[in-house]
């Protein structure tokens, strides 16, 4: 039997060469949850105008503070989708309870923001008795179509009074170039 020793001391940090000859340190992962005081965190589409509105929606009615916002496409967006590993999917909005490590998509995600929401807003909560995969259908369809109804922007920007409910306010925008052509 081989015993393998390892010095963690002289390990070096990997490196991605760049075509101009310079080398570029991988980031890390830097999202933790906060367990001490978990939120509940409402992943969106940022360049999705019907997702702003959502958001703009949910702020003011959540009167509890019961909710923290991040872009999908944000740095930290990213990191919280590798970190629990969600679907990469910016057709759905992710709810992540932060307490429990558990997420909801779709319209589960939506009923249950409703859910925490000032009166009268929890009582759609009761529209998740109907079937998952019918109201999941209604709100793909609903979601394949949305930058034709409702349009879409260049970038995500809210007023500076979400600043505080947000993971991270200034993380950049980080567009694919699949997502970049939709724009």
């Amino acid at each position: 039997m081989t015993e393998i020793s390892l010095d963690i001391n002289n390990i070096k940090q990997s490196s991605i060469e760049q075509p101009d000859g310079a080398s570029v340190i991988p980031k890390r992962n830097t999202y933790k949850p906060d367990l001490q005081n978990p939120k509940k965190i409402i992943l969106f589409d940022g360049i999705c105008n019907i997702c702003d509105g959502f958001v703009q929606f949910v702020f003011p009615r959540d009167s509890e503070k019961v909710f923290s916002y991040q872009a999908l496409q944000t740095e930290k967006g990213k990191e919280i989708i590798e970190y629990y590993g969600l679907p990469n999917d910016l057709s759905t909005v992710i709810l992540v309870d932060e307490a429990t490590g558990n997420f909801l998509t779709k319209s589960t995600a939506i009923l249950t923001v409703c859910y925490y929401l000032k009166a009268p807003y929890p009582y759609l909560y009761s529209f998740s008795y109907i079937p998952k995969f019918i109201r999941d259908f209604c709100y793909g369809t609903f979601a394949n179509y949305r930058y034709l109804i409702m349009g879409k922007k260049d970038s995500c920007m809210f007023s500076p009074a979400l600043r505080d409910r947000f993971v991270d306010f200034k993380s950049p925008m980080i567009l694919n170039e699949e997502e970049s052509k939709e724009i």
